[in-house]
């Protein structure tokens, strides 16, 4: 466990890191990990058993995954736990309906270098459109205010 504080404590301080902004495209090898479809908007959400804040967000997130694939949006989770088990335990403890990316190697989370967990991040055609990091209370609204801002909506 604390390993994993290290890892995110330095994330957060290092000036070395840098985080995917907006307006920046990702890495070719970002894009084919994740498998994301060019011509439909991605919801990118990292996260780990070991989030307390990730906890609370994950329900929201797949409660509204139905809805998002309605409007065009695919969600993608990035599961960073090093233990594989423990963080596919944590996947079906909460029922996730949607498509994860098991990240137990790192390469993802080393590539975007997200400042804060859980992280957000609305991609389009390889390129970053938004970005939100840490816990945000009522997520399932603050996304859908994100895609309406983004001509997304019914």
């Amino acid at each position: 466990m604390f390993k994993k504080w290290l890892v995110v404590f330095t994330l957060l301080l290092s000036s070395q890191a840098h985080a995917y902004q907006e307006g920046e495209m990702l890495s070719a090898s970002a894009q084919a990990q994740l498998g994301l479809d060019p011509n439909r908007v991605s919801l990118i959400d990292f996260f780990a058993e070991w989030c307390v804040s990730c906890r609370a967000e994950l329900p929201e997130v797949n409660e509204l995954t139905p809805e998002l694939s309605a409007l065009g949006v695919d969600v993608v989770g990035v599961d960073v736990d090093e233990d594989m088990a423990v963080g596919i335990a944590f996947q079906q403890s909460l029922g996730l309906n949607f498509r994860v990316v098991n990240d137990d190697k790192q390469t993802l989370v080393d590539d975007f270098q997200p400042i804060g967990m859980p992280a957000l991040y609305y991609v389009y055609q390889g390129q970053v459109l938004k970005v939100r990091y840490g816990a945000i209370n009522h997520i399932g609204d603050v996304v859908m205010s994100d895609l309406k801002a983004m001509g997304l909506s019914k």
